[in-house]
């Protein structure tokens, strides 16, 4: 057995000089060509030469059948004769064939004389081997082939005859199904005649006759087979509904179609023979009964991706079938079902669909996103000098998102700190002299510094993770540009004097910070790595610790690339002691580990805390700062997880008493604390088991509303001897113990707090917890906690500025009750606050007053709660609408905006100041971030203008303090106009637990007084936004060719329980997953596509917010959105030139090919198809189409020009071929050459059947929507009226030339002459009548006796199936036959 890998060649029987058996192969050597030495066991050495695979396609069908119809023995007895010629393999396919045609005759019983053993003379092989030996070969085979055509039929095997002509017509009838294999027909047709006269079968010669133009003999009573198997007739036969179609099909093609065959119908006789059963089984599909249109094409699309055929293999189908299959298909491309296979999708000419339901589509559409990945060359015009951070987004964001106007533009102007910002000075100002206007333009420096200073805050959030960046690149921080310019004075700098005596210290240090996080958030690494590498960001690490790259360190974290690091890494940015790359590092790790508690970053964290060392660590001095931020990163390190010792830690550190050095930083210790502790509680309020001992809530409670300080437990029962105390208050119990002085708390150099919980410094951080823990849990007795003072006594116990912070945590805690209207927002005011800034009589006022206060009403205390009442319900609405885009929401925020800016104005202009302008600015802030947050990623333009204008105030005065505008109130501005373009418009806010904490940390309403202000809050917690932030933006790309595309359409949420559908553009942001329900396109220019998640498919929309790209597929006869805003340029293309495009649609008349017989609807059709492809599409296909088969003024010209214009309006530019196809067979048909030859009849004979095909088809498309009341008017891709013009142009044509006696006589069994024919086309004039042979014709013309009548009814009873122009004809020739008898 020789065998390559495990595939085996061919079995070897040796046997020596003597006969004896040899016992086999042992080794083999000397491999030339197919020659090979063999060494057996008994030492014998042989030269075996072994047959080549064989050259003629044919052949290896053929023998490829004959496998399957013959018995092994037989087969094997064809085979062995056939490879005996040592030239098998090795010559000419032709020549092989004709050996093959002589060994099939000889087993057959043919005469012998040309058959010898193929045995080549020395000479003749080495001619072979050293060239072709062409020469010497093709010489042989015509002596063969002429002794072949001379031999004799004797001793006929009749059995063998007929299992071969079974065998070659099965194949010859299937090669018609497919075009590439029609080449064989005329050698398979030649054999299978050779067989036919061999046997005397006249009824296959009369057959085979026709398809080759041959004569036909007359009739005689020799055998006469009358039902001869007929593909072509068989699908015919299906679109009819004939039930005996499968008598017409070849038993071989037909084996394994039957119920219950136990035949491989994919294995059986071949691939040529498969591919004719699946045409066969698609035809059968098309015509079932009870089927729809629409059903009809869904099974056929399911039957053929199962069978593995594809859109291409339509092409290689005769027309007759390609047009009724893309026809079918065609139907169900508008409503096609659900859950259908990719490859049914593709079939049915969706690939929208396609790319959405497999994962090649998915993987296709994710590449597709790739290569539309923005560089980050930072490539600068000429006209622009600096890099501001910002230089790419127009880039990023492209002409889809806001194609309308320059709205990027103007965030970059709004956001830009890297360029000197103008001075304008008033008319009264310049007349100072130089002195004066030195100071008075450093004044006004000063005033725009603290706004310039803010802005990378807001440049984070706007360029979040839109550049991608280079393993090669080095991080380039944008300058921080606090000069100015003298626009008078042509644009002269003046720089900011940070040396002067009244400059505040470090003044650039937190803005250095801000600037150097907004560059690192800007970063972002390729969808293969997820993130950036190790040695990137080692390699970018500075020599000296800097404010700026420890805000590119905590970016980097925030976007969890920091991960990558190594603890000696660590070690070397901690080592280094800088405060600002501290809280950086440790925020920044955290952050990339969110919720996992690793044990190794849970020890760095700890480490940063003094007051959790054990009493042997040594003393470390560490900066407040430095400690709040690793309890905030402890936090982070264990969202979610409520662990006990976690817990009992953090709550410990919330009520901690001043020691040691931590004096200046109490505030935001205490306040990182509360929140460390919410976030390590994250919604676990109810559910947090093995906390329901420490009564966190109501330890919270009391550092809300303050009392007498109790001491807590020591974390995880450690003994406090063996751990640094943490407080020296009493034990924590339900009663008041009495306090002595010995026990106060050390004291504070602003306070003396005694022996009471001091809430100014608690308070805040618990009601974050409280909050965080309670979050969304609509816990009313934990909402009751932080009620709105609603007494004058209340009212007088309650700092009106932590009422803000009362009404978002109570709010957050009561999430499903709030609303996006002012009457909600009025809702939470107490009759004791409501109307507070208005103007109230004494009698309005008296009434309004509690009535149980006898001191005299506090009228600023009131007003103060007021606004910061109605701030607090803005915040509530921001988050609890954020990232939706809600217009509702959007619209309150507004309105309060200008209410309070309004209130702003008019503050200080009466005799009593009610509330102050820092307090109002401070409200104006929220406000401002609350509605931004709200349209995260939208770039709302009323939103946008809003925001420029709080932008452009500017103190007049040098003091800020006066009217609010501060460091702090311009970081709100700023933060506000980065989440309004959120990631460039790309990204939005979602709305879990984890988010909404984040966002109540980036938004914590106290805001820093000047840029190193970190008091209460630590600045670098205003970036934990990015933690809530997540990449939406939903883009619609052309299925054809993945460019992103814009259009309409609806998307469908529920918010509270309520379904609202919304009608967007896209490129859009898509909304929370947990509320979308429906995406339907609505353009009237693509396919109509809905995505339904009602039904609770998680996977399909899990995979539709990883991806955000939908494929949609245009109409052929419609123009994108970009290109054709309004459609009135696909309206002018299609209507322009249609008449004249419609009457060009039509078969030839002419007897000259290139006659131009309508010149004017010829000239019109070119132009029409040529607007159509230059208008509607880019394929290039369709456009050397066009360039090559349109041009010209030729009737030919006219006709492919209108078919490509109708082809692309009914939107299947795949049946161009059918046209082109139809109208050249017809024309070869109705103008024949004069010499006619047997390759014209063969393809003349197809022309015709796929012209029957094509009206069957039509005739079937009829019954189904007469049954159903469906239209189909549009389902052939060929018009039934132009099919039908084509059949009667050809009948015409054929009629005139054989419709008088050459069909007579053949009906009579007189046969025809060939030779007497100029046209050759007397067989397709019988094939279009699918008139029957005469032996048929006379066996049913007997069988209604010898009085039975020829009237058109009779004869239609005997033949059924007849066409009524075939009875007629009939009826003439039997009249004729009468009359010469009379």
């Amino acid at each position: 057995v020789l065998c390559v890998g495990l595939s085996v060649i061919c079995k070897i029987g040796l046997e020596n000089v003597s006969g004896r058996r040899s016992l086999g192969a042992h080794r083999l050597s000397q491999c030339v060509n197919s020659d090979v030495t063999v060494r057996t066991r008994e030492n014998e050495v042989l030269r075996v030469r072994m047959p080549g695979a064989l050259a003629s396609p044919v052949a290896r069908a053929l023998l490829r059948v004959l496998q399957d119809a013959c018995s092994p023995e037989d087969y094997y007895e064809v085979k062995r004769r056939l490879y005996m010629d040592e030239r098998v393999g090795a010559t000419a396919p032709e020549d092989e064939w004709s050996h093959f045609v002589r060994v099939l005759k000889y087993w057959c019983g043919f005469s012998t004389s040309t058959i010898d053993s193929g045995e080549m003379s020395d000479w003749e092989y080495a001619q072979r081997v050293l060239s072709d030996g062409s020469a010497c070969i093709r010489a042989r085979a015509a002596h063969e082939n002429e002794s072949n055509r001379v031999a004799t039929r004797v001793n006929v095997d009749i059995l063998r005859s007929q299992t071969i002509l079974v065998a070659v017509h099965a194949l010859y009838e299937a090669c018609k199904m497919d075009v590439l294999h029609r080449t064989m027909l005329k050698q398979l047709r030649d054999l299978a005649l050779s067989l036919a006269h061999a046997i005397g079968d006249a009824g296959y010669v009369d057959f085979y006759s026709r398809d080759s133009g041959a004569s036909i003999s007359p009739l005689t009573s020799s055998h006469y087979t009358t039902n001869i198997p007929d593909i072509m007739r068989a699908c015919e036969g299906l679109f009819a509904g004939r039930s005996d179609f499968d008598s017409l099909v070849p038993p071989l093609i037909l084996a394994g179609l039957e119920a219950n065959s136990s035949i491989d119908a994919s294995t059986f006789g071949g691939s040529i023979l498969v591919h004719a059963r699946r045409v066969v089984r698609m035809c059968h599909i098309c015509s079932l009964s009870n089927a729809t249109l629409a059903q009809s094409g869904g099974m056929l699309a399911v039957c053929m991706g199962e069978m593995g055929f594809k859109v291409e293999d339509l092409e290689r189908l005769p027309l007759g079938l390609a047009i009724p299959f893309h026809g079918t298909l065609q139907y169900n491309r508008h409503t096609p079902a659900n859950g259908l296979p990719a490859e049914a999708y593709e079939l049915i000419g969706r690939r929208d669909l396609a790319l959405i339901h497999s994962e090649r589509g998915l993987s296709v559409l994710r590449r597709g996103e790739e290569n539309e990945v923005q560089t980050t060359t930072r490539l600068l015009d000429d006209a622009e000098q600096t890099c501001d951070g910002l230089e790419h987004l127009e880039g990023f964001v492209g002409p889809l998102r806001f194609p309308r106007d320059y709205r990027i533009r103007e965030l970059r102007e709004l956001l830009a700190t890297a360029s000197p910002v103008p001075i304008n000075l008033e008319d009264t100002d310049g007349d100072a002299g130089d002195s004066e206007q030195g100071s008075q333009q450093q004044s006004k420096l000063w005033l725009m510094a603290a706004r310039t200073s803010a802005m990378p805050v807001g440049r984070g959030a706007a360029t979040l993770s839109t550049l991608l960046v280079k393993p090669t690149e080095v991080l380039g921080v944008p300058e921080l540009c606090l000069a100015g310019c003298l626009p008078m004075q042509q644009f002269a700098v003046v720089n900011l004097d940070l040396t002067a005596t009244n400059a505040p210290a470090g003044f650039v240090n937190w803005p250095d910070f801000h600037n150097g996080a907004a560059a690192g958030l800007a970063l972002r690494s390729d969808a293969q790595s997820g993130k950036l590498t190790r040695a990137w960001i080692v390699f970018n690490r500075p020599k000296v610790p800097t404010f700026s790259h420890a805000g590119v360190l905590m970016a980097l974290g925030l976007n969890g690339h920091l991960s990558s690091l190594t603890a000696t890494d660590l070690y070397r940015y901690l080592s280094q002691e800088h405060e600002a790359t501290t809280v950086g590092t440790l925020l920044g790790v955290a952050a990339s580990k969110l919720g996992t508690a690793d044990p190794a970053t849970s020890r760095m964290c700890f480490l940063h805390l003094p007051t959790r060392h054990p009493m042997s660590f040594p003393e470390i001095e560490l900066p407040p700062l430095v400690q709040s931020a690793a309890l905030l990163a402890v936090g982070l390190l264990y969202q979610g997880t409520a662990q006990r010792l976690i817990v009992e830690t953090l709550l410990s550190e919330l009520g901690k008493s001043p020691e040691g050095d931590v004096v200046s930083g109490r505030e935001c210790y205490a306040l990182s604390a509360g929140i460390a502790l919410g976030l390590a509680t994250l919604g676990r309020g109810h559910d947090s088991m093995g906390l329901s001992d420490l009564r966190v809530a109501e330890r919270l409670r009391h550092f809300i509303a303050g009392g007498v300080s109790r001491k807590i437990p020591p974390p995880g029962g450690v003994p406090p001897s063996n751990r640094k105390s943490t407080s020296g208050a009493a034990e924590w119990h339900d009663g008041i113990e009495d306090m002595t002085e010995s026990s106060i708390a050390s004291v504070d150099g602003y306070i003396l707090e005694g022996s009471m919980v001091n809430v100014d410094l608690s308070a805040p951080g618990a009601m974050m917890a409280l909050a965080m823990m309670y979050m969304k849990s609509n816990d009313e007795t934990v909402a009751s906690y932080l009620d709105i003072p609603s007494t004058h006594y209340a009212l007088d116990n309650a700092r009106p500025d932590y009422v803000l912070l009362r009404v978002v945590t109570r709010s957050v805690i009561m999430w499903d009750s709030i609303e996006s209207d002012t009457q909600w927002i009025e809702g939470l005011l107490p009759p004791l606050l409501r109307g507070a800034m208005d103007a109230k009589t004494p009698e309005e006022r008296e009434a309004q007053d509690d009535a149980s206060w006898l001191g005299e009403a506090d009228v600023e205390a009131i007003a103060q709660t007021y606004v910061n009442v109605i701030a607090g319900g803005c915040m509530s609405i921001g988050l609890r609408y954020a990232g939706s885009g809600n217009v509702d929401a959007a619209k309150t925020l507004r309105h309060y905006a200008f209410k309070f800016l309004d209130w702003k104005k008019k503050a200080g202009q009466g005799d009593q100041v009610l509330v102050s302008k820092a307090a109002l600015e401070i409200c104006i802030g929220v406000i401002a971030m609350s509605l931004a947050c709200v349209m995260a990623g939208t770039g709302d333009l009323p939103t946008l203008r809003l925001l420029r204008h709080l932008r452009s105030r500017l103190d007049t005065s040098s003091s800020a303090n006066s009217t609010g505008l501060t460091y702090g109130a311009h970081m709100a501005v700023g933060l506000a106009n980065g989440f309004l373009f959120l990631g460039g418009g790309s990204q939005t806010f979602s709305t879990d637990n984890a988010s909404i904490a984040a966002l109540m940390i980036a938004m914590f309403p106290r805001f820093p007084s000047t840029t190193s202000d970190n008091r209460w809050h630590c600045q670098a917690y205003r970036h934990l936004y990015v933690l809530a932030a997540r990449p939406r933006l939903l883009q619609t790309v052309d299925a054809t060719t993945l460019d992103a595309v814009s259009t309409p359409l609806e998307m469908t949420c529920t918010v509270k329980g309520k379904e609202i559908t919304t009608q967007l553009i896209t490129p859009c942001l898509l909304p929370d997953p947990s509320s979308l329900v429906r995406i339907r396109l609505i353009s009237p220019r693509y396919w109509p596509l809905t995505l339904d998640f009602s039904d609770g498919r998680d996977d399909a929309k899990k995979k539709l917010y990883a991806l955000r790209r939908v494929p949609i597929q245009r109409h052929t006869g419609a123009l994108s959105y970009e290109v054709d805003r309004t459609g009135a340029k696909a309206q002018l293309a299609t209507a322009l030139h249609a008449a004249g495009a419609k009457a060009a649609l039509k078969p030839s008349t002419s007897a000259f090919f290139e006659q131009n017989t309508a010149p004017v609807a010829n000239a019109t059709a070119a132009q029409a198809g040529k607007d159509a492809v230059d208008v509607f599409t880019s394929d290039v296909t369709l456009l050397a189409f066009s360039h090559a088969m349109c041009d010209g003024s030729s009737d030919r010209a006219g006709f492919t020009a209108a078919a490509l214009r109708e082809c692309m309006e009914r939107e299947v530019p795949e049946a161009l071929r059918a046209y082109v196809d139809l109208y050249a067979s017809c024309e070869s048909l109705t103008h024949a050459s004069s010499t006619p030859h047997e390759e014209f009849a063969t393809q003349a004979s197809l022309a015709v059947s796929d012209l029957r095909l094509l009206d069957a088809f039509n005739a079937l498309i009829t019954r189904k929507s007469a049954i159903t009341n469906e239209q189909s008017t549009n389902v052939s891709p060929v018009p039934e009226l132009l099919s039908a013009s084509f059949r009667r142009s050809v009948l015409l044509s054929l009629e005139g030339a054989y419709g008088d006696n050459a069909l007579a006589r053949y009906l009579r069994g007189q046969g025809y002459d060939a030779s007497a024919d100029a046209r050759g086309a007397f067989g397709c004039y019988l094939r279009l009548l699918d008139m029957p042979n005469p032996k048929v014709l006379r066996h049913a013309m007997e069988s209604g006796g010898a009085g039975a009548t020829t009237s058109a009814s009779a004869v239609r009873a005997r033949l059924p199936h007849l066409a009524p122009s075939a009875v007629l004809r009939i009826i003439e020739a039997c009249l004729e036959v009468v009359e010469e008898e009379y």
